[in-house]
């Protein structure tokens, strides 16, 4: 990155929510202690993992706090208790982490860099996401603008440069503690799931936007990755990320709620339901299992995002 001085006097704190992840937890720590730009405190929300995640942050990472919760409060919650506890605190930056994303050594460092990058001069940057990579891939994951709608933009491999967006996924979000004053903390009642981007649009309302930096990376992986062939791509092969069919339910619900019931935004709605759509043939062609079950979390979920009906109702299987 051209001519960026690096602010040294930032506090920083990184805050994982983390579920069952005993096996990857101690990576993902790692890491962030190598971080070549401190970290003054590391939070972990443990949503009442039953594999011993707790106990293992405990015995091995006893500097870590830790805030193991007594039942699974989902994602949104999670997030929202850790950053109101660094709120309180008065860092200057939060860093958002799953579980199992793990940064490269400097991608905290290049976030830090990239904020008095002369493309965001302009700009009220709310957010600085790092650049989210698939290990089974490869591929950077795409980033997106808000049109009544989320627009993905593909991020090419050799790109360098940092850039606005309106929306990045949670996990490797740098996140400015000033907007938790004017936006409020993240939705506890989604649960999980469509939890970022609606803290996005939150943002996007008070005319924040999200610097993308390139350069930040973190290896992360949403749901379960398959290489397939495209019909739209007329039989190229590309990844298809599929979850666990309960996870259907809050997908479509939250988002629905969102378009629905906060942005109060009709083509919003034809979108979401033309999306809808093309999500059941994206089932019936490249999901070979529970097809029905798919089929009717996604019917509840639409049916309790119109009613406005939030919080926890399914949970993992």
């Amino acid at each position: 990155m051209k001519g960026n001085i690096i602010n040294l006097n930032f506090k920083i704190s990184c805050v994982i929510v983390t579920y069952n992840n005993a096996s990857g937890i101690g990576k993902t720590l790692n890491s962030l202690l190598s971080q070549t730009y401190p970290l003054e405190e590391i939070i972990v929300v443990d949503n009442a993992s039953s594999d011993g995640t707790a106990s293992l942050i405990q015995k091995n990472h006893p500097n870590v706090t830790l805030f193991a919760e007594e039942s699974n409060t989902g994602i949104g919650e999670g997030c929202a208790i850790g950053m109101e506890y660094a709120h309180e605190k008065k860092y200057d930056w939060i860093w958002l982490l799953d579980g199992d994303s793990t940064p490269e050594s400097n991608a905290l460092e290049e976030l830090i860099k990239a904020y008095s990058h002369a493309n965001f001069k302009n700009a009220k940057i709310g957010i600085l996401a790092s650049s989210p990579v698939n290990r089974q891939t490869g591929s950077r994951y795409n980033c997106a603008v808000w049109r009544d709608r989320m627009v993905q933009i593909p991020i090419p491999e050799s790109a360098s440069e940092p850039f606005l967006v309106d929306i990045a996924i949670s996990s490797g979000s740098l996140i400015n503690s000033k907007i938790i004053d004017e936006i409020g903390l993240p939705r506890a009642d989604f649960f999980i799931d469509f939890v970022d981007i609606e803290y996005n649009l939150r943002m996007i309302r008070k005319q924040y936007k999200v610097g993308l930096v390139p350069s930040s990376v973190i290896y992360h992986e949403i749901g379960n990755t398959k290489i397939v062939r495209s019909v739209a791509r007329l039989g190229a092969k590309t990844p298809s990320y599929t979850h666990s069919p309960w996870r259907l339910y809050y997908i479509v619900r939250n988002e629905l709620y969102t378009c629905l019931h906060e942005l109060h935004n009709y083509k919003a709605i034809f979108f979401f339901l033309l999306t809808t759509v093309i999500m059941i043939f994206r089932i019936i062609i490249y999901n070979h299992d529970r097809k029905i079950q798919r089929f009717k979390y996604m019917f509840l979920g639409l049916k309790d995002g119109f009613k406005g009906r939030l919080g926890k109702v399914y949970g993992p299987e």
